[in-house]
């Protein structure tokens, strides 16, 4: 078990939002890791906007297609941000198969 465990936290894909201040992280387990750059500190020039965790959430589950006899893995293979409308944040997740379409509002 402590060997799949290990396999699923692989990250399989990493994507900036526009602005540079979101990093999304996508693994081999499905779940999606969202981080945010701290504000850069001008007393601490060791402190230049480090990412800390924002959210984690489980964008997909292993699934099976009935139709074709297939396994459809949860790993995550493309993450893209959609462009900002209002004030919350939006991306999509894929495992090649199924879209995630996931919106979040961004708090200070």
């Amino acid at each position: 078990a402590s060997c799949s465990a290990l396999s699923a936290d692989i990250i399989s894909t990493v994507e900036f939002n526009h602005t540079g201040e979101l990093l999304a992280t996508g693994d081999k387990g499905g779940r999606v890791v969202i981080f945010q750059r701290e504000p850069e500190s001008k007393n601490d020039p060791y402190n230049q906007g480090e990412y800390n965790v924002y959210s984690t959430f489980q964008s997909h589950e292993p699934e099976f297609d009935y139709l074709k006899s297939l396994e459809i893995e949860e790993k995550i293979n493309k993450i893209k941000w959609l462009p900002q409308q209002n004030a919350a944040h939006s991306l999509l997740s894929t495992n090649g198969f199924n879209r995630q379409s996931l919106h979040f509002p961004l708090t200070y």
